[in-house]
């Protein structure tokens, strides 16, 4: 009779190639899931920052006295925006106040990144929303009430070179049924 003394080193190899096989097979699942984790994470960011900046846009387009915004209807697309809005304790000054959309930058490591800013009476400068491309904010008047705003962002994959444009048409509810 022959005894059983264990497992051979052939057997012992064989088991150590299929674990690390595993090992390694889970460990770049983790990766995976941990880079695709930090990308969506990274996506949600940039869209809530871009929708903060969609509303706040619109709140002022759909409030604006119309006769005081510019571009004026008939106009030329601007890269500046003008609005006169109801002042809801948003800026020092009166009961109204004139409120300025425009592209500002800043240098961060020898390079120059912009962002959307709004001046409100007083010359106070506020950032609405960075990672915006250069010249990548534009109003172009549309009909008598309306304009079309394109906020053109920083490409988030240099690989791709491919650039992300938000366009909208807001409409001042007001100016629109007002006779």
């Amino acid at each position: 009779m022959k005894r059983n003394s264990g497992f051979s080193l052939v057997e012992l190899m064989v088991a150590l190639v299929i674990g690390l096989i595993i090992i390694l097979g889970a460990g770049q699942l983790f990766l995976t899931v941990f880079q695709t984790n930090r990308q969506v994470e990274t996506l949600s960011e940039k869209q809530a920052a871009v929708n903060f900046a969609v509303e706040t846009l619109l709140r002022d387009i759909r409030r604006a006295d119309w006769s005081k915004t510019s571009p004026a209807p008939g106009e030329g697309s601007s890269s500046v925006f003008e609005v006169t809005v109801p002042n809801r304790d948003e800026c020092s000054g009166g009961d109204n106040v004139e409120k300025v959309y425009s592209l500002a930058s800043r240098t961060v490591d020898n390079t120059s990144k912009y962002y959307l800013q709004v001046s409100c009476g007083g010359g106070v400068d506020q950032e609405i929303v960075g990672g915006i491309a250069e010249n990548g904010f534009n109003v172009t008047p549309v009909g008598d009430y309306g304009v079309l705003v394109t906020l053109m962002l920083v490409p988030t994959d240099a690989a791709n070179g491919g650039q992300d444009s938000l366009v909208f048409h807001a409409v001042n509810r007001t100016a629109a049924v007002t006779p």
